[in-house]
């Protein structure tokens, strides 16, 4: 998975030394990304050559009346290496107006890739879980566009750095969640038991969207509310747009389960059995079977 640094985001008014705090935070998001074995980290070449607040990463220039300490500097620098400057200078271009006045390609082709971007917060208007703008892809073609971006360490960003290419690989009812790394990722620190049963049903929610989502499947409210009634809502999935190698196969929340697990269904609503989040198939027990036609 390729992530693009945003480089429209390095500029500021303020110096490096003003935005050091927003720059560690960012190198700390770099870090635990970086954990997940897939993230590639791609920037324009002219990275090296583009200021951060004004200063010169490769030159070492600064703004005139600043000077910066040397271990700021070489923090930058090591910041700026974690990026492979790959992206050549031409379209598809991205930019926040539709003058195209400031433009990146390297948000320009996260678009057309339907990658994320990073970015740092040193304005506001990029503290947000996408940046809407447009797309140029030749001299004549510009059209509107958003990217999802990624500035905060927080559970949701992890959703938009799953493959779902992968899933063609994987047959739903046998590796339902094949996706275990990055929905342990998604996971990490979430306590459903010591929970209330409101408040756990809402957990259950929320991460079990996450969870499905990161895996390829995707949620099915015709099927979800065929088979909900007013005791019990249903949040169903399918696969049919991901793992487009195999029949049709079903996920259904678990609301009533102490951790985060799915009834899984084949094709014709008949349950193959209750997978935790992490992939493992329990043989059915009780009844689960779905409705998958009126």
């Amino acid at each position: 998975m390729n992530i693009y640094l945003n480089d429209l985001s390095l500029q500021s008014d303020k110096s490096v030394i003003e935005n050091m705090p927003l720059i560690i935070g960012f190198k700390q998001l770099i870090e635990n990304l970086s954990s997940m074995s897939n993230i590639t980290f791609r920037a324009s070449r002219s990275l090296w050559n583009t200021p951060i607040s004004g200063f010169n990463v490769m030159t070492g220039e600064c703004p005139k009346g600043t000077i910066i300490p040397h271990e700021y500097a070489t923090l930058l620098q090591a910041l700026y290496s974690k990026f492979s400057p790959t992206v050549v200078n031409d379209f598809p271009y991205f930019s926040g107006t539709k003058d195209m006045n400031e433009k990146s390609p390297s948000v320009g082709t996260a678009c057309v890739e339907s990658s994320p971007v990073i970015s740092f917060i040193f304005d506001e208007k990029y503290k947000a879980d996408t940046i809407s703008g447009w797309l140029q892809k030749n001299e004549k073609e510009v059209s509107t566009a958003e990217v999802n971006n990624i500035f905060k360490d927080k559970p949701s960003i992890y959703k938009c750095l799953a493959d779902i290419n992968i899933c063609r690989d994987y047959n739903p009812l046998e590796n339902p969640m094949w996706n275990k790394e990055l929905s342990e990722k998604l996971l990490e620190g979430i306590d459903f038991i010591s929970q209330d049963a409101k408040s756990r049903q809402g957990l259950l929610y929320k991460y079990g969207k996450m969870v499905a989502e990161a895996n390829g499947w995707t949620y099915n409210e015709e099927i979800s509310k065929l088979n909900s009634n007013s005791g019990q809502l249903r949040y169903i999935f399918d696969s049919s747009l991901s793992f487009v190698e195999y029949p049709i196969a079903y996920i259904s929340i678990d609301m009533e389960g102490p951790e985060l697990a799915f009834e899984l269904c084949d094709k014709r609503g008949k349950h193959k059995g209750e997978c935790s989040w992490d992939g493992k198939i329990k043989k059915p027990q009780q009844y689960h079977d779905i409705k998958v036609k009126r």
